[in-house]
Protein backbone atom coordinates (compact mmCIF):
# COMPACT_ATOMS: atom_id res chain seq x y z
CA UNK A 1 0.00 0.00 0.00
CA UNK A 2 1.14 3.52 -0.84
CA UNK A 3 0.14 6.28 1.57
CA UNK A 4 0.90 9.90 0.66
CA UNK A 5 0.10 12.36 3.44
CA UNK A 6 0.25 16.15 3.53
CA UNK A 7 3.00 16.51 0.94
CA UNK A 8 3.95 20.11 0.15
CA UNK A 9 6.20 21.45 -2.59
CA UNK A 10 6.94 24.99 -3.69
CA UNK A 11 9.16 26.37 -6.42
CA UNK A 12 10.04 29.92 -5.46
CA UNK A 13 6.73 31.65 -4.73
CA UNK A 14 4.66 29.04 -6.59
CA UNK A 15 2.93 26.37 -4.51
CA UNK A 16 2.71 23.20 -6.60
CA UNK A 17 1.57 20.69 -3.97
CA UNK A 18 -0.46 21.86 -0.98
CA UNK A 19 -0.89 19.20 1.73
CA UNK A 20 -1.44 16.63 -1.00
CA UNK A 21 -2.67 13.24 0.20
CA UNK A 22 -3.75 10.00 -1.49
CA UNK A 23 -3.75 6.24 -0.95
CA UNK A 24 -3.20 3.39 -3.40
CA UNK A 25 -4.17 0.05 -1.89
CA UNK A 26 -4.24 -2.19 -4.96
CA UNK A 27 -4.89 -2.09 -8.69
CA UNK A 28 -4.43 0.96 -10.88
CA UNK A 29 -5.36 4.33 -9.41
CA UNK A 30 -5.71 6.92 -12.15
CA UNK A 31 -4.66 10.49 -11.41
CA UNK A 32 -6.40 12.92 -13.75
CA UNK A 33 -5.44 16.54 -14.14
CA UNK A 34 -4.61 19.25 -16.62
CA UNK A 35 -1.01 20.03 -17.57
CA UNK A 36 0.82 21.94 -14.85
CA UNK A 37 -1.44 20.91 -11.97
CA UNK A 38 1.33 19.08 -10.07
CA UNK A 39 0.95 15.46 -11.23
CA UNK A 40 4.49 15.03 -12.50
CA UNK A 41 5.92 16.83 -9.47
CA UNK A 42 4.19 14.32 -7.20
CA UNK A 43 5.65 11.41 -9.17
CA UNK A 44 9.12 12.96 -8.97
CA UNK A 45 8.80 13.17 -5.19
CA UNK A 46 7.67 9.54 -4.95
CA UNK A 47 10.62 8.37 -7.06
CA UNK A 48 13.11 10.62 -5.29
CA UNK A 49 13.97 12.80 -8.28
CA UNK A 50 12.59 15.81 -6.37
CA UNK A 51 12.43 16.49 -2.63
CA UNK A 52 9.24 17.33 -0.76
CA UNK A 53 9.24 20.41 1.46
CA UNK A 54 7.22 18.47 4.03
CA UNK A 55 4.89 15.50 4.37
CA UNK A 56 5.17 11.72 4.21
CA UNK A 57 5.26 9.06 1.48
CA UNK A 58 5.06 5.50 2.81
CA UNK A 59 5.19 2.28 0.78
CA UNK A 60 4.44 -0.94 2.63
CA UNK A 61 4.86 1.00 5.86
CA UNK A 62 8.34 2.29 5.01
CA UNK A 63 9.02 6.01 4.70
CA UNK A 64 10.31 6.57 1.16
CA UNK A 65 11.43 10.14 1.73
CA UNK A 66 14.25 8.79 3.91
CA UNK A 67 15.54 6.47 1.18
CA UNK A 68 17.72 7.20 -1.86
CA UNK A 69 15.93 6.68 -5.20
CA UNK A 70 17.67 3.37 -5.96
CA UNK A 71 16.38 1.85 -2.70
CA UNK A 72 12.71 2.70 -3.22
CA UNK A 73 11.82 -0.22 -5.56
CA UNK A 74 9.61 1.85 -7.82
CA UNK A 75 9.02 1.15 -11.50
CA UNK A 76 8.59 4.26 -13.64
CA UNK A 77 7.29 4.56 -17.21
CA UNK A 78 7.79 8.11 -18.54
CA UNK A 79 5.65 10.08 -20.96
CA UNK A 80 8.11 9.34 -23.78
CA UNK A 81 9.69 5.90 -24.03
CA UNK A 82 13.32 7.09 -23.65
CA UNK A 83 14.87 3.78 -24.70
CA UNK A 84 18.59 3.56 -25.37
CA UNK A 85 18.87 3.73 -29.18
CA UNK A 86 22.07 1.68 -29.48
CA UNK A 87 20.85 -1.18 -27.32
CA UNK A 88 18.57 -4.05 -28.31
CA UNK A 89 15.08 -4.32 -26.88
CA UNK A 90 16.29 -7.15 -24.63
CA UNK A 91 19.22 -5.14 -23.29
CA UNK A 92 16.90 -2.20 -22.67
CA UNK A 93 14.63 -4.46 -20.62
CA UNK A 94 17.57 -5.69 -18.55
CA UNK A 95 19.06 -2.24 -18.02
CA UNK A 96 17.73 -1.83 -14.47
CA UNK A 97 19.30 -5.15 -13.48
CA UNK A 98 22.87 -3.92 -13.28
CA UNK A 99 24.78 -6.95 -11.99
CA UNK A 100 25.14 -10.33 -13.67
CA UNK A 101 23.72 -11.95 -10.53
CA UNK A 102 20.64 -9.72 -10.62
CA UNK A 103 20.02 -10.57 -14.27
CA UNK A 104 20.30 -14.29 -13.59
CA UNK A 105 18.00 -14.10 -10.56
CA UNK A 106 15.37 -12.20 -12.55
CA UNK A 107 15.50 -14.38 -15.67
CA UNK A 108 12.24 -16.25 -15.01
CA UNK A 109 10.44 -12.99 -14.21
CA UNK A 110 11.83 -11.27 -17.32
CA UNK A 111 10.86 -14.24 -19.48
CA UNK A 112 7.32 -13.97 -18.09
CA UNK A 113 7.19 -10.27 -18.97
CA UNK A 114 8.43 -10.96 -22.49
CA UNK A 115 5.70 -13.54 -22.98
CA UNK A 116 2.91 -11.40 -21.52
CA UNK A 117 3.89 -8.40 -23.65
CA UNK A 118 4.48 -10.48 -26.79
CA UNK A 119 8.04 -9.26 -27.23
CA UNK A 120 9.69 -12.56 -28.11
CA UNK A 121 10.14 -11.78 -31.82
CA UNK A 122 11.56 -8.31 -31.20
CA UNK A 123 14.24 -8.80 -28.55
CA UNK A 124 17.18 -8.35 -30.93
CA UNK A 125 15.80 -5.23 -32.57
CA UNK A 126 16.89 -1.73 -31.65
CA UNK A 127 14.30 0.94 -30.72
CA UNK A 128 14.57 2.56 -34.16
CA UNK A 129 13.35 -0.70 -35.67
CA UNK A 130 10.28 -0.92 -33.42
CA UNK A 131 6.82 0.57 -33.81
CA UNK A 132 5.54 2.98 -31.17
CA UNK A 133 3.45 0.20 -29.66
CA UNK A 134 6.39 -2.13 -29.19
CA UNK A 135 8.56 0.66 -27.83
CA UNK A 136 5.86 1.20 -25.20
CA UNK A 137 5.84 -2.51 -24.37
CA UNK A 138 9.62 -2.54 -23.97
CA UNK A 139 9.43 0.53 -21.73
CA UNK A 140 6.86 -1.17 -19.50
CA UNK A 141 8.90 -4.40 -19.38
CA UNK A 142 12.03 -2.46 -18.40
CA UNK A 143 10.18 -0.79 -15.50
CA UNK A 144 8.76 -4.12 -14.32
CA UNK A 145 11.95 -6.19 -14.67
CA UNK A 146 13.39 -5.30 -11.21
CA UNK A 147 10.12 -6.51 -9.61
CA UNK A 148 9.07 -3.16 -8.08
CA UNK A 149 6.68 -2.66 -5.18
CA UNK A 150 4.93 0.21 -6.97
CA UNK A 151 4.45 1.30 -10.58
CA UNK A 152 4.21 4.91 -11.73
CA UNK A 153 3.02 5.51 -15.30
CA UNK A 154 3.22 9.14 -16.43
CA UNK A 155 1.08 9.34 -19.59
CA UNK A 156 2.98 6.29 -20.90
CA UNK A 157 1.17 6.04 -24.24
CA UNK A 158 1.71 9.60 -25.44
CA UNK A 159 3.84 8.37 -28.34
CA UNK A 160 1.23 6.05 -29.90
CA UNK A 161 -1.85 6.78 -31.98
CA UNK A 162 -5.43 6.32 -30.79
CA UNK A 163 -5.87 2.91 -32.40
CA UNK A 164 -2.72 1.50 -30.81
CA UNK A 165 -3.61 3.09 -27.48
CA UNK A 166 -6.97 1.28 -27.51
CA UNK A 167 -5.08 -2.00 -27.97
CA UNK A 168 -2.35 -1.38 -25.42
CA UNK A 169 -4.46 -0.13 -22.51
CA UNK A 170 -6.07 -3.52 -21.72
CA UNK A 171 -2.68 -5.21 -22.18
CA UNK A 172 -0.99 -2.88 -19.70
CA UNK A 173 -3.86 -3.31 -17.25
CA UNK A 174 -3.75 -7.10 -17.50
CA UNK A 175 0.01 -7.25 -16.92
CA UNK A 176 -0.12 -5.00 -13.85
CA UNK A 177 -3.08 -6.95 -12.43
CA UNK A 178 -1.37 -10.29 -13.08
CA UNK A 179 1.75 -9.19 -11.23
CA UNK A 180 -0.32 -7.69 -8.39
CA UNK A 181 1.58 -4.41 -8.26
CA UNK A 182 -0.25 -1.24 -7.14
CA UNK A 183 0.09 1.56 -9.68
CA UNK A 184 -0.55 5.25 -10.26
CA UNK A 185 -1.46 6.04 -13.87
CA UNK A 186 -1.29 9.72 -14.79
CA UNK A 187 -3.33 11.08 -17.70
CA UNK A 188 -5.42 14.07 -18.76
CA UNK A 189 -7.66 11.91 -21.00
CA UNK A 190 -10.89 10.70 -19.30
CA UNK A 191 -11.46 7.98 -21.92
CA UNK A 192 -8.00 6.54 -21.39
CA UNK A 193 -8.48 6.80 -17.63
CA UNK A 194 -11.76 4.89 -17.67
CA UNK A 195 -10.28 2.05 -19.74
CA UNK A 196 -7.22 1.45 -17.59
CA UNK A 197 -8.26 2.51 -14.10
CA UNK A 198 -9.63 0.61 -11.11
CA UNK A 199 -10.08 3.77 -9.04
CA UNK A 200 -9.95 7.45 -9.91
CA UNK A 201 -8.84 10.75 -8.46
CA UNK A 202 -8.35 14.29 -9.70
CA UNK A 203 -5.66 16.86 -9.03
CA UNK A 204 -6.54 20.56 -9.09
CA UNK A 205 -4.10 23.22 -7.89
CA UNK A 206 -2.05 20.54 -6.13
CA UNK A 207 -5.02 19.05 -4.23
CA UNK A 208 -6.32 15.51 -4.80
CA UNK A 209 -9.95 14.32 -4.60
CA UNK A 210 -11.37 10.82 -5.12
CA UNK A 211 -14.19 10.01 -7.58
CA UNK A 212 -16.39 7.08 -8.62
CA UNK A 213 -15.32 7.18 -12.26
CA UNK A 214 -13.17 9.07 -14.75
CA UNK A 215 -16.04 11.20 -16.04
CA UNK A 216 -16.83 12.44 -12.54
CA UNK A 217 -13.16 13.29 -12.00
CA UNK A 218 -13.00 15.19 -15.27
CA UNK A 219 -16.20 17.14 -14.50
CA UNK A 220 -14.82 18.09 -11.08
CA UNK A 221 -11.57 19.32 -12.65
CA UNK A 222 -13.48 21.42 -15.17
CA UNK A 223 -15.70 22.99 -12.52
CA UNK A 224 -12.78 23.78 -10.21
CA UNK A 225 -10.72 25.30 -13.02
CA UNK A 226 -13.67 27.52 -13.99
CA UNK A 227 -13.97 28.68 -10.37
CA UNK A 228 -10.25 29.40 -10.28
CA UNK A 229 -10.42 31.37 -13.53
CA UNK A 230 -13.41 33.39 -12.33
CA UNK A 231 -11.66 34.16 -9.03
CA UNK A 232 -8.60 35.44 -10.89
CA UNK A 233 -10.74 37.62 -13.15
CA UNK A 234 -12.38 39.23 -10.12
CA UNK A 235 -9.06 40.21 -8.55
Amino acid sequence: MLVIKDVCKTYGKQTVLNNTSMTVEEGIRVLLGINGCGKSTLLKIITGVADADSGSVQLKGEELLNLPPEKRRIGYVPQHTALFPNMTAYDNILYGLRSKEAKQAAKAHVDELIEMLELGDFLNKRPGQLSGGYKSRVSLARALAPDPNLMLLDEPLSDVDVVMKERLLPEFKKVIHTLGIPAIYVTHDPSEAQQVGDSFCSMVQGNISGHDNAAAAFDFIRQEEIKHLEANLLK
